[in-house]
């Protein structure tokens, strides 16, 4: 399939904010943090520097390069910027008031203490659910 998004891929994240108009995910300039390799942001174009915003998609789990990525699949994400931009992590403290960690890339692969795989979920889909556990039906007795 054309479509079709594999292991291996290199692919432009855009993001869907305000109609699409969110930009590309993209390094840009150092990481402060410590153990930051790159900053991360979006950019208006999907080709603002030389493998900025081409992230390659690699697998955490037994697949094979090649093989198809399906919803409910955990990857990483590494950077192409000069060869090895570094994987996408959370590092530090975002300086808007959104709270959440400040997006950057670290290197080598995966860091220990906060290695940050993603995981795939097909657009519209309903965020995973911890599983349950079974459901016990009783029967009255006759």
């Amino acid at each position: 399939m054309a479509n079709e998004l594999k292991y291996g891929d290199k692919i432009h994240l855009q993001n869907g904010y305000n109609g699409w108009k969110g930009g590309y995910l993209d390094t840009n300039g150092h990481s402060t943090d410590s153990g930051g390799k790159y900053a991360v942001s979006t950019a208006e174009s999907p080709t603002r520097g030389e493998g900025t915003d081409t992230w390659e998609i690699l697998l955490l789990t037994g697949k094979a390069v090649g093989s198809p990525v399906i919803s409910g699949d955990v990857i990483q994400l590494r950077n192409l910027y000069g060869g090895d931009g570094g994987y996408l992590d959370t590092n530090g403290h975002a300086t808007v008031p959104s709270g959440t960690p400040a997006p950057s890339t670290t290197s080598p692969r995966p860091r220990t203490r906060t290695a940050r795989p993603a995981l795939v979920q097909a657009a519209g889909a309903s965020p995973p659910r911890p599983p349950h556990p079974p459901t016990r039906t009783s029967v009255p007795a006759t």
